[in-house]
């Protein structure tokens, strides 16, 4: 099974697209997400606001790790909060018809990254990912 995150099998080397140029992209991709031809069904930018609300969601289940004394064993009790996230995106992404608060570029970087946490490292590895994205959003324009 070949690691998501990382480019070695010990979970080592973070795979450097994830800070640098797929960051970017994703950046991007929340700031001029592909607006739909159905006024009913529209596809808004990511607001500032969103992102942080995310982002503070992974650095406060971050800081939980972070004082696990066995955060290798431990952090399997934490996954299914982790992987809750998908539900808080979603329900952010409403059924069609309804005002939406993310886009849906944002709604599939988040299940692509959540999908892809299975321990302690990658958890780590999704939250220095989500912090260059971050940080591209505000670079690229976001607001």
């Amino acid at each position: 099974m070949g690691n998501y995150f990382y480019e070695d099998e010990e979970k080592e080397k973070l795979k450097e697209k994830f800070s640098t140029t797929e960051a970017r992209k994703w950046a991007k991709s929340f700031i001029n997400p592909k607006f739909s031809t159905d006024r009913r069904d529209r596809n808004p930018r990511l607001a500032s606001a969103q992102l942080r609300r995310f982002h503070m969601e992974a650095k406060t289940l971050e800081a939980r790790v972070e004082v696990l004394e066995k955060p290798n064993e431990e952090f399997l009790k934490l996954r299914p909060i982790v992987k809750m996230l998908k539900s808080k995106v979603a329900y952010a992404c409403p059924i069609p018809g309804r005002d939406k608060k993310v886009p849906e570029e944002f709604r599939r970087y988040i299940e692509e990254m959540v999908d892809n946490i299975n321990d302690y490292k990658d958890f780590k590895a999704f939250c220095l990912c989500f912090e260059s994205v971050v940080g591209f959003f505000y670079g690229e324009g976001g607001r």
